[in-house]
C-alpha cells in the first residue's frame, strides 16, 4: 500500500517509518527538511514539495504527480494539511476523511451550527461576528463572551470580553465567532474512529492561563471521576457522530461543570502539545503511528505503559528580556523526561498571546495521578526562566 502524508514533521515521519506501507511525504517548499536516511523504514519513502495551500497548484500536483502513483490513502496530522489531504483523497479516489467532514471541524462556526442541529445540549450560546442582532443578544444574555477566529488554532487571537462596547470593530466580521463563556474544567480527548465506532484513547486535563493559552496537560485527568468520565465519553461520541467523522483520529476539547458538558472544538487529527507522548507513556499506544496507520488498515496496538501518569508543562515568563535560565531540576515528585527550553539569556519574551509564545516544555512521569499533580505543581513553582521588562 502507498500512503500519502501531507505536512509531516520529523516526529511524524519517524512514526510513518514503522508502518507496513510505502510513504509519500508532501511538504511545503519552505518546510524544514525531513531526514529519511536513518529511519529504517519498512517501505520506500519519498518526498515531494508543493504549496498545498495553493489550490490550483496542488490540484495540478495531484493530477500530474500523485495520480500516476496510485496511492491507497491520503492523510495529514497538521492543521493546515487537513483540508488539502481530504481534497487529494477525494480527487484520487483514495482512502481519507471527507472534505465536508474536515471543513465541519476546521470552521468553528460551521461546527457550532452542526451541533446546534444535531447535539444542541453540547453547544454554548453563540453568534457570528457579523450578525449584529445575534451579537447584541449574546452580550445581553451572558456576562462573559469568548471571541475567537473562525479558523483559528493554537489559542491565537482568543479573547474574553465582558461588554459589547469592548468588542473591537475588527472582530465584528464573518471571520469571528463569539461564544458564551463556559465554566468548569477543560479536558482534551484523543479518540480513534473505525466504521463509525469511536474508541477513547486518552483524556488529559488542561491547565490554562486567563488568556486561554495552555500551560499544562495531565493524563489521566486528576479531577475526572468515573461518572463524569462517562459524560465526557458520551459527549465526544455524539460530537464525532454529528460532524460525520467515521474513521481516523480525533482531538476534542471540552469543558465540564458539574454534569454540564460543553464542546469547545473538535479536529480530525491528534492533539498537539505533546499529547501523543502522554498517550504513549500512560496507555502504551503509539498515538502518532495509530493516527497514520488506520488509513493502511493498522488497528490500535498497545504495549505495556511506561508510567501510571504523565504531564507536559510549558515554560512562560513575563514580557521583557531573559536574564537567566535554570538548569533541569531534580524533583521530589515524579521524574523529568523531555526538557526543552527555547530561549537563553538576552532573548526577548513576547506577551503570552498564543501557544507560539511559550518558551519551552518538559514531560513528566509519575507513579500515580496524585504524584503527577504534585510534580506539576512543584515544577511550575520553580523560576525556570527569569526575565525583566525591556527598557
Amino acid at each position: 500500500m502507498t500512503l500519502v502524508i501531507v505536512g509531516a514533521n520529523p516526529t511524524v515521519a519517524r512514526a510513518a517509518a514503522a508502518l507496513p506501507a510505502d510513504v509519500i511525504h508532501v511538504q511545503l517548499p519552505d518546510a524544514p527538511a525531513l531526514d529519511l536516511d536513518d529511519l529504517q523504514a519498512r517501505g520506500t519513502h519519498r518526498i515531494f514539495t508543493v504549496d498545498y495551500q495553493d489550490r490550483a497548484a496542488f490540484t495540478s500536483f495531484i493530477d500530474e504527480v500523485l495520480h500516476p502513483l496510485s496511492p491507497s490513502a491520503v492523510v495529514s496530522l497538521t492543521e493546515l494539511g487537513l483540508e488539502p489531504a481530504a481534497a487529494a483523497a477525494e480527487r484520487l479516489g483514495a482512502k481519507g476523511v471527507a472534505a465536508s467532514v474536515v471543513r465541519g471541524t476546521r470552521d468553528k462556526l460551521e461546527m457550532r451550527r452542526i451541533l446546534e442541529r444535531k447535539a444542541p445540549h453540547l453547544n454554548p450560546a453563540f453568534a457570528p461576528g457579523d450578525d449584529t442582532v445575534a451579537v447584541e443578544r449574546l452580550f445581553a444574555a451572558h456576562a462573559r463572551v469568548v471571541v475567537k477566529p473562525v479558523d483559528g488554532a493554537g489559542s491565537a487571537a482568543v479573547a474574553l470580553v465582558e461588554r459589547l462596547e469592548e468588542l473591537p470593530q475588527d472582530r465584528r466580521t464573518a471571520a469571528t465567532l463569539l461564544e458564551q463563556y463556559a465554566d468548569g474544567r477543560e479536558f482534551s480527548v484523543e479518540a480513534m474512529s473505525s466504521g463509525g465506532r469511536h474508541t477513547l484513547v486518552g483524556i488529559a486535563e488542561k491547565g490554562t492561563t486567563d488568556g486561554f493559552v495552555e500551560v499544562s496537560h495531565m493524563m489521566p485527568p486528576p479531577s475526572l471521576d468515573p461518572a463524569r468520565h462517562g459524560l465526557v465519553e458520551q459527549a465526544v461520541r455524539e460530537t464525532l457522530d454529528a460532524v460525520g467523522l467515521t474513521d481516523g483520529p480525533s482531538h476534542t476539547e471540552i469543558k465540564i461543570d458539574g454534569d454540564k458538558v460543553i464542546v469547545i472544538e473538535t479536529h480530525n487529527r491528534l492533539g498537539g502539545d505533546g499529547l501523543a507522548d502522554l498517550v504513549l507513556l500512560t496507555t502504551g499506544v503509539d498515538w502518532r503511528r495509530a493516527a497514520l496507520g488506520w488509513a493502511v488498515g493498522e488497528g490500535l496496538q498497545r504495549e505495556t505503559p511506561a508510567a501510571a501518569a504523565a504531564a507536559t508543562v510549558f515554560f512562560t515568563a513575563p514580557p521583557g528580556r531573559v536574564t537567566a535560565v535554570a538548569p533541569k531540576p531534580s524533583l521530589r515528585h515524579g521524574s523529568i523526561g523531555l526538557w526543552d527550553v527555547l530561549v537563553r539569556p538576552g532573548d526577548v519574551v513576547q506577551p503570552l498571546r498564543s501557544s507560539a509564545d511559550r518558551l519551552g516544555m518538559a514531560v513528566l512521569t509519575a507513579a500515580s495521578t496524585a504524584e503527577c499533580v504534585a510534580a506539576v505543581a512543584e515544577l511550575t513553582a520553580l523560576p525556570i526562566i527569569t526575565s525583566r521588562p525591556a527598557l
